[in-house]
Parts: C-alpha cells; sequence; structure tokens
C-alpha cells in the first residue's frame, strides 16, 4: 500500500510545471556595478552611464534600478516592468546613442547603481559612454553578479 502512495506522489511530482517569477515575487539584487559616472550634462552632451538588460524568465518581470554617490547618499531607486525576451536601455541622462528609460539621476561621481529584480533569468551590462555621440564609445564597467543562474558563468 505504501508503495502505491509513493508512485502516486511520484507522479504528481512529475506532472508539475515549474514555477516562474513574476513582478509581485520579492525582489533579488542580481547585479551592483561600480564606476557610475554622469556629469549632469543636458540632454545628449557630457558623459552618461547606460545600463542595458534583458529578461528570459520566460514572464514579465519587475526591475529596480538604484543609484548612490561613491559615499552612499542614494539618487534614485526608479522601478520598472520588463517583458520576456526584451531588452531595456536605461541612461543617468538622455544620450544620442540610447535614452529608452531615463533615470536622471544627476551629477554621479564614481558612484554605484545595484540592479535588483524579480527573477534571477535576467542579464544586465553597463557603460559609462559619451553622451552626444550617436554611436556608443566609451568605458565598459565590471558588474558584480549576485544570485547567479544555476550553470551559467558571467
Amino acid at each position: 500500500m505504501k508503495a502505491i502512495h509513493w508512485i502516486t506522489a511520484a507522479a504528481a511530482l512529475a506532472c508539475t510545471e515549474p514555477v516562474q517569477a513574476a513582478v509581485s515575487d520579492p525582489e533579488v539584487i542580481i547585479y551592483r556595478f561600480p564606476g557610475v559616472k554622469d556629469d549632469g550634462g543636458a540632454a545628449a552632451v557630457g558623459v552618461a552611464t547606460a545600463f542595458i538588460c534583458t529578461n528570459f524568465s520566460g514572464v514579465t518581470e519587475s526591475i529596480r534600478l538604484v543609484t548612490r554617490q561613491a559615499n552612499g547618499v542614494l539618487l534614485t531607486n526608479v522601478p520598472f516592468n520588463i517583458a520576456h525576451l526584451d531588452t531595456h536601455t536605461f541612461t543617468t541622462h538622455v544620450t544620442s546613442p540610447f535614452s529608452q528609460f531615463i533615470l536622471n539621476t544627476g551629477i554621479v561621481i564614481q558612484g554605484t547603481t545595484a540592479i535588483a529584480a524579480t527573477s534571477i533569468n535576467i542579464i544586465c551590462t553597463a557603460m559609462v559612454i559619451d553622451a552626444a555621440n550617436p554611436k556608443p564609445t566609451g568605458v565598459a564597467l565590471r558588474g558584480i553578479r549576485f544570485s547567479p543562474v544555476p550553470g551559467s558563468q558571467e
């Protein structure tokens, strides 16, 4: 009799689908990018930082970018929704090459941005760029990955 119960339980578990995260799930920090810079220039002028993220979780997720000065002073804390397989670009101010979502951080000197999301199945890169040049030129920032996707390497 116990064998039948165990077989039934195993069959029930085998037929369930994996649980997917969504916008209502708790956020976890997935990245921290040190070296964030913005000279406070006007639209498409000066230096800005761009963050580019893609969601491959299978559902719409919430993503949050929190930017701080080098001394820890909070500048912005902004949430966004990102659909499955969408790529969003977030910039510290309006730039010529990228300007999908603007963080409006103001001046940032040696700052840091933490990126949190409702799923670890989001990848991000960042770069400090010349905001005036329509061709993205600048310096890539090395992000520190938290909560990596199992079996992945960044």
